[in-house]
């Protein structure tokens, strides 16, 4: 029977909900299907130790990626030193990317190990044919009774060989017994259960190991992922606040700063530089302070002065007969139409 023309396979309702990859094996086929499986693991899946690393060193101090499944990722052990100074209790980090390239890398590898089972497979198949044609006995294909007529009509002088009954029912049976045989078995490693190749057990269970690894690399690239969008909203989240609170600091700054020249400008000023570097408005104001004689009293009240701070530049004003004579000039051109202080009334 070719592996083409074979229909597939139906599910038997007794195995619902049973796992039997994961069951202890109980039947002949079943444990060589397993000891199958485990040879090619050790054969095709197994990881290469480096040359250097003596086999005591291994036993006495075993480093944990020796334990670990075959999808880990230990391409980088190079060397003893890589061994053994790596600190093989605190993995990597996990992200997206690294784990993504881990399902790369399982995925890669599973299509290398299935090429190569195909290979051997194939080439078993191939010798197992050769084999059962090189071994099947082609005289037994046909009912001896009719080879037996044939014989007899071509060869007339064979008339007088003559077989009993019993040896004819024991050559018809022999004849059965190898279209038999060549009817229900196949092929190596192919069999009535598993007439393709995506019916091997071997392939079966590693195909099962595979899906399984890969569904929880899946799993975990959702989670990782979703741990990093989090993380992503979480990092704008505080930029966002840093970035408030700085424009809050800095119109924080500019509003004390605001406020500090502010200050500066309505500060009374107690030299003649400082009286000239303030605004014409509140120069006049205190021109007209200055010059007020015994208004000022009245004038330090309603500008909320004290005579501490009006002090110096009084004194200035009153030995500086310069400066005195500059203020009384500026007193006579404020036009007498215009106050200074929207508290107090017009002249």
């Amino acid at each position: 029977m070719s592996a083409s023309s074979s229909k597939p396979r139906t599910y038997n309702e007794k195995y619902m909900g049973r796992n039997g990859f994961t069951e202890k094996p109980t039947t002949k086929a079943q444990k060589l299907e397993v000891h199958q499986h485990a040879l090619d693991i050790i054969r095709h899946c197994g990881v290469r130790l480096p040359r250097q690393v003596p086999i005591l060193i291994l036993i006495l101090r075993p480093p944990s990626f020796l334990f670990q499944p075959v999808s880990s990722n230990i391409s980088s052990v190079s060397s003893v030193e890589t061994i053994m100074n790596t600190d093989w209790t605190k993995p990597a980090p996990e992200t997206s990317a690294s784990v993504q390239k881990e399902i790369d890398e399982l995925r890669k590898r599973h299509g290398a190990l299935l090429s190569r089972l195909y290979d051997l497979n194939a080439s078993a198949y191939l010798d197992d044919v050769e084999d059962r044609y090189r071994s099947r006995n082609e005289v037994l294909d046909e009912d001896p009774r009719e080879w037996m007529k044939r014989e007899y009509k071509d060869n007339p002088k064979a008339l007088d060989v003559n077989y009993s009954q019993a040896e004819v029912d024991v050559m018809i049976q022999t004849s059965n017994a190898q279209k038999e045989l060549y009817a229900k078995t196949f092929p190596y490693p192919f069999s009535p259960t598993a007439p393709t190749p995506a019916h091997l057990p071997s392939i079966s269970r590693h195909n099962y190991d595979y899906c399984k690894q890969l569904i929880d690399l899946q799993r975990k690239l959702l989670s990782v992922k979703k741990e990093e969008e989090i993380k992503l909203q979480r990092e704008h989240e505080r930029l966002q606040q840093e970035m408030y609170n700085r424009q809050r600091r800095e119109e924080e700054a500019r509003r004390q700063a605001q406020i500090e020249k502010d200050r500066l400008e309505k500060k009374f000023p107690t030299t003649v530089e400082e009286f000239y570097s303030k605004p014409m408005d509140f120069r006049n104001l205190i021109a007209r302070f200055l010059d007020a004689g015994p208004l000022q009293d009245k004038q330090l009240r309603a500008n909320n002065w004290t005579q501490e701070e009006v002090a110096p530049l009084k004194k200035i004003y009153n030995k500086d007969d310069k400066f005195r004579g500059q203020i009384i000039g500026m007193v006579m051109t404020i036009p007498k139409s215009i106050s200074s202080d929207p508290r107090r009334k017009l002249p």
